[in-house]
């Protein structure tokens, strides 16, 4: 385990790694969250879904090759080392990370059905920050670095107080540059252009890259469709009760293609007293 924290509550971030090798980048969006704020404890999941615990005990299994993309069998034992390998993989770069932001940390691994893990998880935690659905086989993109991995942050907004919530994280997983963050506002949060000025005020520090209004017609799925336009890097929406439901979580596993963030409760810091 990483530093004490101080007496104040920790901050709960929960990290939901799958099998699917994309372990590094997940953590890589997550370390600015983790420099800005030390007093987080942060929590590495493991998550081995029950389809791919059901592929683990076929005979043989299919796999993707990265650099010539053939395919090729291997056993359900050469499978299962495999889960295993990258389970260790995750914990490792997971332990790495917190040594190096010095916050608290945990892992475990999990199996069972992946909505229900992710609805537990999210229910329980500040933030929670989790992969699209991807199977073991896909090919894993390059990790980026540099200028590179500097790409979009879209930030969805619903209503004015999860709203705010959501951008303050947003700003801080953005480095506090407000120019990397896009910002999808529905027409259902009741939040006009003089709204959004001050969300931008109380959540960012300064004015973010682009603001679209979205129809609230088709709820989450135009949040959804908006999003995947901008091919963001990381895609920031509250955890509110509308949207932690099996349908509109399954919705965003599968719709987008980027990381998703989820942001239950999360408050700017409060500057600490000096000690007497």
């Amino acid at each position: 385990m990483a530093a004490n924290l101080p007496d104040r509550k920790a901050r709960r971030v929960a990290v939901i790694l799958g099998a699917g090798g994309l372990s590094r980048n997940l953590l890589d969006l997550v370390l600015p969250l983790l420099v800005r704020d030390r007093g987080i404890e942060m929590q590495g999941v493991f998550l081995e879904e029950a389809e791919i615990q059901h592929a683990a005990e076929l005979p043989f299994v299919q796999e993707l090759c990265r650099v010539t993309f053939s395919v090729r069998e291997f056993t359900s034992d050469q499978f299962e080392r495999t889960l295993n390998l990258r389970m260790r993989s995750a914990q490792r770069a997971l332990s790495v990370l917190a040594k190096r932001t010095g916050v608290l940390h945990s892992f475990r691994n999990v199996r069972g059905p992946a909505i229900r893990l992710l609805l537990e998880t999210a229910s329980a935690s500040d933030i929670t920050v989790f992969e699209p659905a991807r199977w073991i086989g896909q090919p894993v993109p390059r990790r980026l670095h540099g200028r590179a991995a500097r790409h979009r942050i879209v930030v969805a907004v619903s209503d004015f107080e999860s709203g705010r919530r959501a951008m303050l994280a947003a700003g801080h997983l953005a480095e506090g540059e407000a120019g990397r963050i896009t910002i999808l506002a529905t027409g259902a949060a009741g939040v006009d252009v003089k709204g959004l000025g001050q969300l931008c005020e109380q959540g960012l520090s300064g004015r973010p890259a682009r603001l679209r209004v979205v129809p609230a017609k088709r709820g989450i799925e135009a949040l959804v469709d908006a999003a995947r336009a901008e091919a963001p890097a990381l895609f920031v929406i509250a955890a509110t009760d509308e949207l932690l439901t099996p349908e509109n979580l399954q919705l965003l596993r599968e719709r987008l293609r980027c990381p998703i963030c989820l942001v239950r409760n999360w408050r700017q810091e409060e500057p600490e007293k000096p000690q007497e």
